[in-house]
């Protein structure tokens, strides 16, 4: 690649506007022209929230001059693509794509490189100030999409991380006696954020999980293909060495919640407990044994390293959890793994990059199709009966599939992997706090709920969203609780 600097005979530098024809010639970095910088991108950011440099708006202007020796220059290697600037932006820039082609066409970037092997280090130093899993949500971000480019870029970057990961756990913070006791329900992102937080203001805090090991979705949701289960249990005895007392393995159910509302020991309570419920289809069938929700599917498989899938694997969905459950069952001894989703190929709710990633392993996608009905023999699922798709939306963009009934497909397997969604699991909840659309109704900003000294954030008050959302909730329940605790709420 070109330098994206060149020099002047006077020794000044000066931009370099070729670059952004190299971002433009990449998928998604073809809307880069329409950036007009309003802003609404880094509005709309997260990350921006927490890292200062990070401001999409800013790096779209810095790769359009071509400009890579400033700051924000490589602030686009910490995006998560959670797709909340393109979501965002009035003018139809798909920002997240763009910090995406950035990764592509800058991996073998001596800049770059240089910039890897020599800042990053404090650069994440300074991530870790802001949230507990510097290591992990880095981890996640770097993934050029080119296999040359990752041996040049990702390898480098992750030898970074293991540095960081390595650094010694930080001490315990001192406590006072009668120090104020909180108690987290889930162990996700949102909910360890919160705890970290709140233990590092002195506070006592107590972590309550269901499931027999600690990270939530991180742990269970994301593939440890993706993120190993080593660097996620590094940071996650961090959090512990700040003084975070975790219970595994412990059920919250509506006699548990409301004693420990009701006792008085209890100054809050933060509930992250996410979304483990998953949606059903709705078809005859459902109930055949082959049938597996993708969220169970993914549990089995990152808890215990495998999962046990048939030779002919269907997975209904077009979405990240789609593409993770299907690149796993190939991990699992599947011969044969088609995903079919109601969306076209362009309009797949799934990254782009993990689609071809999927694509290049082996799985057939097969997108336009609609489960119609799953058939089965002797109680177990043998095939599924498909109908085509002719749009996903009506004309107002509500969720309204039109089918062609004359258009059908049956394809015999013995395995069906649903991933069309996640809800809540909420039935230990009680009527003093409010339920909205099978969410927890909190304060989009405080995470306050109908009820004092109950706040509620992540998966279970917003629905399905990115670790960095996650996190930032746990940032603001946490200091939301420490105001509602020294204005006299407890």
């Amino acid at each position: 690649m070109i330098s994206t600097l060149q020099q002047t005979k006077k020794g000044v530098m000066r931009a370099a506007p070729e670059f952004k024809h190299k971002v433009e010639a990449n998928r998604g970095g073809e809307t880069l022209r329409f950036c007009y910088q309003c802003g609404c991108c880094t509005s709309a950011c997260p990350m921006s929230k927490l890292v200062d440099v990070y401001k999409p708006n800013k790096i779209i202007e810095l790769s359009k001059l071509g400009i890579r020796r400033l700051p924000q220059s490589n602030a686009f290697l910490f995006c998560c693509a959670c797709t909340l600037c393109t979501k965002s932006c009035p003018q139809g820039v798909k920002v997240h794509e763009v910090m995406q082609t950035l990764k592509d066409v800058t991996a073998g970037d001596g800049e770059v490189r240089d910039f890897l092997r020599e800042n990053f280090d404090g650069v994440l130093s300074n991530l870790g100030q802001q949230m507990p899993f510097p290591v992990s949500y880095t981890w996640l971000c770097l993934r050029p999409t080119d296999v040359e480019a990752e041996d040049a870029f990702e390898g480098l970057a992750k030898q970074t991380l293991e540095r960081v990961l390595e650094r010694p756990a930080p001490q315990a913070v001192p406590r006072a006696a009668d120090a104020p006791w909180v108690t987290v329900i889930g162990s996700g992102p949102a909910g360890l954020t919160a705890a970290w937080e709140l233990a590092k203001a002195g506070l006592r805090v107590t972590v309550i999980e269901s499931l027999p090991e600690l990270g939530g979705m991180l742990k269970t949701g994301i593939p440890s293909y993706r993120l190993p289960k080593r660097v996620l249990d590094a940071e996650i005895d961090k959090i512990k060495a700040v003084g975070v007392e975790m219970k595994v393995g412990t059920t919250v159910d509506k006699t548990f919640f409301e004693g420990l509302i009701s006792s008085g020991e209890c100054a809050a309570v933060f509930v992250a407990t996410g979304a483990y419920k998953s949606r059903k289809l709705g078809l005859e069938g459902e109930e055949l044994t082959g049938v597996l929700p993708a969220i169970d599917f993914l549990k089995e498989y990152n808890l215990r390293g495998s999962a046990k899938v048939g030779k002919r694997v269907a997975v209904i969905g077009g979405g990240n959890v789609a593409t993770d459950a299907a690149g796993a069952a190939l991990r699992c001894g599947a011969e044969s793994v088609r995903l079919f989703c109601l969306e076209d190929r362009k309009t797949m709710p799934a990254h782009e990059w993990e689609i071809d990633e999927i694509v290049a392993e082996g799985v057939e996608l097969d997108p336009s199709w609609g489960a119609k009905a799953l058939l089965g023999e002797d109680g177990r699922v043998t095939g599924v009966e498909l109908i085509r798709c002719k749009s996903v939306f009506d004309a107002n963009g509500r969720f309204n599939p039109v089918f062609d009934e004359k258009t059908t497909q049956t394809v015999e397997v013995d395995t069906v992997i649903t991933a069309i969604g996640q809800v809540p699991d909420l039935d230990f909840i009680g009527r003093d706090i409010g339920i909205f659309k099978g969410a927890i109704q909190a304060d989009p900003y405080t995470m306050e709920t109908s009820l004092p000294g109950v706040f509620a954030g992540g998966d279970a008050a917003s629905g399905t969203a990115s670790l960095i959302e996650a996190v930032t909730d746990g940032l603001a329940a946490a200091g939301s609780i420490l105001r509602y605790l020294k204005e006299g709420g407890a």
